[in-house]
């Protein structure tokens, strides 16, 4: 078959990994435009673009999937089937009857739960102890097209959506090679999926990584490790930003009645919540480099006793 793959970062590499080993023609790959960060503003290119470049495959990076120029160029591609993981943008209509077997899209949930930009961290945030991949064939809605197959995978309760990330495209990308068969002998089995049981997720902003003292220690601790790759979690002392970079859960039940406060035990940083309390060991005031909280509460020893908000 005649295959196009859509994908940006690093952790859809794995995929395209696996259709470059397949027997399949991979005629071109799809990723994002080149991005200007950091303080120099330089530009930037995907994980996916350097990684298919280096091996001498054709890549485009269009600014919109919707200028009649590009489903020009991907109709005279003659693609038989396009395979889209982690693109980062929407893929028009005008574009899923292009191929002779549509488009396929692989989603790091178990469908219909968790639609949408953010699935692991939302997982994450409601303390789910296992998630999915799910390949499916896509249609015109916000992955709402049916299941062409799922695998599961168990949750530890110390890793991050970063790593949970990365293991689900892994798992994705052998997903994929494992139905392509089916497709081209006819034995495709799709399954709609039941609407009623659908949840969205939004997508993950700045400010959402601000903690509300006020939640419990435990769902602090999950923003942790849901945020930790980006934009981290953070609280807000005396007008600064105070980055919140390691932080362990105090096993206990006890409901406080001034969550945010700040009180040193046994050499530790404890943080009141309106359930539980956290110990942080490692922060960043905004502007200063990281410490452990022992330099950090030397250099601001009215931390102790105040009150985060």
């Amino acid at each position: 078959m005649r295959l196009i793959f859509m994908g940006s970062p690093k952790f859809a590499l794995p995929v395209l990994k696996n259709l470059i080993d397949s027997r399949h023609d991979l005629v071109g790959v799809y990723t994002q435009p080149d991005k200007p960060s950091g303080r120099g503003k330089k530009m930037n290119s995907p994980a996916v673009k350097l990684f298919a470049k280096d091996l001498g495959f054709d890549v485009y990076q269009p600014s919109s999937l919707k200028d009649p120029k590009t489903c020009q160029e991907i109709s005279e591609l003659k693609p038989s089937l396009i395979i889209v993981a982690a693109y980062g943008k929407l893929i028009p209509k005008e574009l899923l009857s292009i191929p002779q077997y549509g488009c396929w899209n692989l989603h790091p949930s178990l469908l219909p739960e968790y639609r949408g930009p953010s699935p692991v961290v939302s997982a994450i945030l409601d303390g789910k102890t296992s998630t999915g991949v799910t390949l499916m064939q896509m249609d015109e809605g916000l992955d709402t097209g049916p299941i062409i197959d799922q695998e599961k995978l168990k949750l530890n309760i110390t890793g991050s959506a970063k790593e949970f990330t990365e293991k689900l495209f892994a798992m994705g990308g052998e997903l994929l090679i494992k139905n392509l068969p089916n497709l081209i002998n006819g034995n495709m089995i799709l399954r709609q999926q039941t609407n009623s049981l659908a949840t969205t997720t939004k997508l993950v902003k700045k400010s959402d990584g601000l903690i509300n003292w006020k939640d419990t220690a435990e769902h602090i601790i999950r923003m942790e490790r849901a945020y930790r790759n980006w934009p981290g979690i953070y609280t807000k002392w005396k007008n600064k930003t105070i980055q919140i970079l390691e932080i362990k859960n105090i096993k206990s039940d006890q409901v406080y009645e001034s969550p945010g406060k700040v009180e040193k035990l046994e050499n530790k940083l404890i943080v009141q919540t309106a359930k539980g309390g956290v110990i942080i060991s490692k922060l960043k005031m905004e502007g200063k480099r990281e410490v452990d909280s022992l330099d950090f509460i030397s250099g601001y020893p009215d931390f102790i006793n105040s009150q985060l908000q």
